[in-house]
């Protein structure tokens, strides 16, 4: 008579676990080498190549504290520049493409050398339904992933939230 009380998997279970959780710790080993490897190198190289960043724009008042905080950037460290606002937000564009028009004036340097401007999807429109908006909000992740890989970002920068 099989005396297994149904515990017939159970090993083999238990050694797939063991084993995922094997190669997980394995992976996270050999990123944390990796990051400690490459923040060992000196930064000297990196500093003098400037840095593509990316710019989210926002209403609210989003866009102008990005704006007063990039007046205080070195602009030639931090170039390209790309600008992302929301495709229903026409203002915030337009206030990025004013600063970067008074910088290439300044700098004798063309806009398009230094900065482009792209729409996104919004995520939720004012007084959408939250049905609606699990669509829009997959089609705004996609469309911001993909940005992401075609753009590539080193600098992303970042104002801090009080709310």
């Amino acid at each position: 008579m099989d005396k297994s009380n149904g515990c017939r998997f159970s090993s083999v279970t238990s050694i797939a676990v063991f084993s995922s959780a094997i190669f997980v710790v394995t992976l996270i080993l050999v990123r944390l080498l990796y990051v400690m490897y490459c923040s060992s190198r000196s930064l000297s190289k990196r500093v003098l190549k400037p840095a593509s960043t990316l710019i989210i724009l926002g209403s609210g008042g989003h866009t102008a504290e990005m704006l007063n905080l990039l007046a205080v950037l070195q602009k030639d460290r931090f170039k390209p520049r790309f600008y992302i606002a929301a495709a229903t937000d026409n203002m915030s564009l337009q206030k990025a493409q004013l600063l970067e028009n008074s910088l290439a004036a300044e700098n004798a340097a063309r806009v398009t050398d230094t900065a482009q401007f792209m729409k996104i999807y919004r995520s939720r429109e004012v007084g959408q339904s939250y049905i609606t908006s699990i669509w829009t909000t997959l089609i705004a992740m996609v469309h911001a992933l993909w940005l992401m890989i075609k753009i590539r970002p080193e600098v992303v920068p970042s104002l801090p939230s009080f709310a």
